[in-house]
């Protein structure tokens, strides 16, 4: 049997190295094409030594001199910046793994879609920014798509979406992250500290932040719209604290079928990347009686205009989602810097909305035009009001 070939864009960050690991322990399935990161070149080539790839990229291109004599001897081939990234995706790979965080990973996603059997996705904006872009490009491959979030891919486990007429709605599950209880008072003294501390899930940063101010749920929410051709309000969300059923499929006879595992995305990864097949995967396995109950409730009413405003934005089309994602981006870069405070991202994002205009995307030029605006206008915007 001949080894499945690999491409892993963004391999350094949470998802990446998730997938890393699972090669790591199953070198007799696949085979690495390539790898690539943003800045983390220590890790990077630590993962080259280990894997081996044909060709791996840094798209920080201060760094390739870095990561050119820590690979020296090794048959390698070593690029950076955004054309090395797209490098990686060159060549006809089996599967390509795509966990570039941001708009940054759209342009090498859409490529890899050309030149991959099977992408697994994990950038959230190739759908929040380009949806309907994004899934024309699919249905003119001949790519699979299997989303690697845990709510889409136990979703995408559930039921065949080819199928869409026997599926009433679905739930997506929500941890509720660090601050479901908070009322408005608490909310206002958060600090960076506290909203980095997930209770369940270990990631990065970014999406760290998104899971506390409920944006990576209303994200999941525009990205499930458009991977099962779902109307918006078949769209539903639950916050349930284990976060051990992942999702749930409502059916039109009155059945509902969910989809259990422990809070390990490893497990995800291993179905994508295993997908048609399901294979034995030596992993923690939830244990019923350990867990003894399920808990489900609404989402925070002080955090719940995210899950709102994904819906209003999906309902505007055209640009909106797209002005959400990037008003967001650069208001959480912010708050990472600790230049403002957590509740200021929110109003952030809606003044953008407020004040941004409705354009059709019809190319990804298109996107990253507006994308470049609206960076521009909410970055002017917060410098002024904050007095940077």
């Amino acid at each position: 049997m001949s080894l499945k070939t690999i491409s892993i864009l963004g391999s350094t960050g949470s998802i990446g190295s998730n997938t890393v690991d699972i090669i790591k322990k199953n070198r007799t399935k696949f085979s690495t094409y390539s790898l690539s990161s943003k800045n983390n070149v220590n890790l990077l080539s630590k993962q080259s030594f280990l894997l081996k790839p044909k060709i791996v990229a840094i798209q920080n291109k201060e760094k390739y001199k870095v990561l050119k004599n820590n690979l020296f001897g090794k048959k390698i081939k070593v690029v950076a910046g955004d054309e090395g990234v797209i490098e990686c995706t060159n060549k006809k790979v089996d599967i390509s793994v795509a966990s570039i965080v941001g708009i940054a990973g759209l342009k090498p996603t859409l490529n890899s879609i050309k030149n991959s059997s099977k992408l697994c996705l994990a950038n959230k904006e190739c759908l929040v920014t380009a949806g309907s872009f994004f899934m024309k490009q699919i249905f003119k491959s001949k790519c699979k798509l299997l989303p690697l979030d845990s709510e889409h891919n136990a979703i995408f486990q559930l039921n065949d979406f080819s199928k869409i007429n026997n599926v009433e709605s679905i739930t997506l599950t929500a941890s509720g992250g660090p601050f479901r209880k908070y009322n408005l008072q608490r909310l206002k003294k958060v600090t960076l500290n506290d909203a980095l501390k997930h209770p369940n899930w270990k990631m990065g940063n970014k999406i760290t932040i998104d899971s506390a101010t409920l944006m990576n749920k209303a994200f999941e929410i525009i990205e499930a719209y458009y991977l099962f051709n779902l109307k918006i309000n078949q769209i539903k969300v639950v916050v349930h604290p284990e976060s051990i059923i992942h999702s749930m499929v409502n059916f039109s006879d009155g059945s509902t079928s969910a989809l259990l595992s422990d809070h390990d995305m490893r497990i995800p990864i291993f179905y994508a990347l295993n997908w048609p097949s399901r294979e034995y995967y030596k992993i923690k396995r939830i244990d019923l009686f350990k867990i003894k109950k399920f808990t489900f409730e609404k989402p925070n009413i002080n955090l719940i205009q995210s899950i709102n405003l994904a819906y209003y934005v999906l309902k505007k089309g055209g640009s909106f989602p797209l002005i959400f994602n990037t008003a967001n981006e650069v208001a959480v870069k912010f708050f990472l810097e600790k230049k403002i405070h957590f509740l200021d991202i929110m109003n952030i994002i809606k003044k953008m909305l407020s004040v941004s205009k409705n354009y059709k995307i019809n190319s990804i030029n298109d996107i990253y035009n507006i994308d470049k605006e609206v960076r521009i206008l909410t970055n002017e915007y917060i410098n002024k009001k904050w007095k940077f």
